[in-house]
């Protein structure tokens, strides 16, 4: 809630505000942003080098002032770290250089108060070679004998046994690996340290059911779930065909895993694990949202959704903007925007992402430059956003960690053989060592060698910064026109595209952005024919040549030019002014408080 003194403004500058008629308020998560954190990365509490769960709260005023509403923390589960949490050994422990059960619920409870919601990683396709539940299974103890996919193998010769089928597993290597002590293989879709989990055991399905209490009576609000394209494999142990010969069919995707991914088993038992978060919904009304994560077709991705009378996901994760470079153009963007949000049925949002854990930055794919931009197209398309740390201070991959240094045991995997680490270095928070993020002489991961300019206090501190361009962008996600506008897109031309969120024409707000590498002049109003000959900046990209409250031409008017816009550089325009749109996000508190007052 605003202070009274922001209200108060809120009142003033509203005076000239279009008061105008929104749709009834949406559940918390169909608009939120969800501040993913890696949390070896964010900040370390400890002193080990190692970012924890008592860093993280640490942080969270931060998180909130900055405008975040959702906290998404990824793996803090019991793990030898093969795959760097995503490997568990035990679902219900957190490995201790994180913290413990208590600094956990601590942070829940610190989210919780500051008005915002918390989701976790859930791992359920796999658990570690570590975990009990795989040693009793390799021990054929029961019931745990059949928890795992195990196989005799096909003979070979009367001494020798080879593996049952030609499955890969997606790090780049044979997916069965031989059990000495049961004398069988078993068989993992990622590290032979990660064996998969048999969901056609039913014992199973109940254990991951209670994991997944488990972590909601610890009062998390939702969870997102990993790997779901790999649950099921089929039960009938054929080869995968072998694709032709051609660039990138190498590895992993040298078969057609037609065995292994996307079976339709996988979409009931999703739908079973909506129905236990469903169970807890009913008890307050409270939402406990599902989120999977699935690298799918769009058909796919939306079936996965499910309906009124068959729920499953509240969010199918969509990346095709994570893989968005600087050789496809305004006219390919386009395709990635419209071919998700207007697939969508009307009642449920789409979601973006435009970083994560497993692949690059955007400075690397569109160049440091781009990054603010992308943030304006991001943060104000209709829907849900997810936000990798750092991101709001545009941080960019370090690729200056060496050989040594390298810490991720795999890789992206799919052929690709270099290493994750450049997008998980440790968050910049000042210019002191390490950046502020450990009092350890080392950290887990080399910090960015910019961190001395590009950290938090900095970026804060200045006038212009990319974190105050982010901060405004999020500000004006909470206004009535970002939303409940009304979403238009327009390619204006091979390599400069635009989109606008109106509930009026008065209250309209205009995203441009140049994709290509020449200064491109950009005429609005020859595309949003309702758009005004004149607009107003409300925020600009740090490379656009432009600030906060100038006057755009939208139109050829009398003869002149339309405004220009440098090369990977975006503004965002407005009808009213920026104050004018800012007080709107206040306006309803403002009429609440008021009417409190008058009652009191």
């Amino acid at each position: 809630m605003p202070s009274l003194s922001t209200l108060l403004l809120s009142l003033l500058c509203c005076s000239n505000l279009q008061v105008i008629q929104t749709t009834p308020e949406s559940d918390w998560w169909e608009r939120t942003v969800i501040y993913q954190i890696y949390l070896r990365s964010f900040k370390d509490s400890d002193g080990d080098g190692v970012g924890d769960l008592k860093g993280v709260y640490e942080k969270l005023d931060y998180i909130k002032e900055t405008g975040f509403e959702t906290v998404w923390i990824q793996p803090f589960f019991k793990s030898p770290m093969a795959d760097m949490g995503y490997d568990v050994a035990n679902y219900k422990e957190i490995e201790p250089m994180f913290g413990t059960v208590q600094d956990f619920k601590t942070l829940v409870q610190g989210i919780h108060d500051r008005g915002m919601n918390i989701i976790i990683d859930f791992i359920p396709n796999h658990t570690s070679s570590e975990n009990e539940w795989f040693k009793l299974s390799e021990n054929r103890i029961e019931p745990y004998t059949d928890y795992y996919i195990w196989h005799d193998g096909k003979r070979f010769n009367d001494t020798h046994v080879t593996e049952p089928t030609n499955w890969l597993h997606v790090f780049n290597g044979k997916a069965w690996t031989w059990s000495e002590k049961r004398q069988q293989y078993y068989f993992h879709q990622f590290s032979p340290k990660q064996p998969d989990l048999n969901y056609r055991n039913r014992n199973v399905q109940r254990e991951m059911e209670d994991v997944i209490k488990f972590w909601l009576d610890l009062g998390v609000d939702g969870l997102r779930v990993d790997a779901v394209d790999y649950l099921y494999e089929t039960d009938i142990l054929l080869d995968e065909p072998e694709l032709p010969p051609g660039p990138g069919v190498s590895g992993y995707e040298s078969l057609k895993h037609i065995y292994t991914k996307a079976q339709p088993e996988n979409k009931i038992l999703t739908h079973s694990w909506r129905l236990v978060m469903d169970e807890y919904t009913k008890r307050d009304n409270k939402t406990r949202l599902l989120i999977l994560e699935q690298y799918a077709p769009l058909k796919q991705l939306v079936a996965f959704q499910g309906n009124s009378t068959y729920p499953n996901a509240h969010i199918s994760l969509y990346f095709p903007l994570i893989f968005y470079s600087h050789e496809q153009n305004a006219t390919v963007l386009d395709g990635i925007i419209r071919g998700w949000s207007d697939i969508q049925p009307d009642n449920h949002p789409p979601n973006w992402v435009i970083e994560n854990h497993d692949r690059y930055r955007v400075d690397h794919r569109k160049g440091a430059e781009f990054i603010d931009a992308m943030n304006m197209i991001h943060l104000l398309l209709p829907g849900v956003a997810f936000v990798y740390y750092g991101a709001e201070l545009a941080v960019e991959d370090n690729w200056t960690i060496r050989k040594g240094q390298i810490r991720d045991p795999n890789n992206y995997g799919h052929g690709i053989t270099t290493s994750r680490d450049p997008s998980r270095t440790p968050m910049p928070w000042d210019d002191t060592k390490n950046a502020g993020f450990t009092r350890n002489q080392k950290p887990w991961l080399p910090v960015h060698p910019n961190y001395w300019r590009k950290n938090v206090k900095s970026e804060q501190k200045e006038s212009k910064s990319s974190y105050k361009i982010f901060k405004r962008l999020l500000a004006l996600r909470r206004t009535p026109v970002i939303k409940y506008g009304k979403f238009q897109t327009f390619v204006m031309s091979e390599w400069t595209y635009m989109f606008t969120r109106s509930t009026s024409r008065d209250d309209t707000v205009a995203v441009i952005i140049n994709l290509g590498t020449e200064t491109e002049e950009v005429c609005a109003q020859n595309f949003a024919v309702g758009l005004p000959d004149i607009m107003t900046v409300y925020t600009a990209s740090l490379n656009s040549g432009f600030d906060v409250g100038d006057r755009i031409t939208t139109s050829r008017v009398n003869g002149g030019k339309c405004a220009e816009l440098r090369p990977k550089a975006g503004f965002v325009l407005s009808v009213n002014s920026g104050s004018s749109l800012l007080c709107s996000a206040y306006l309803i508190p403002l009429l609440v408080f008021v009417f409190f007052c008058i009652l009191k």
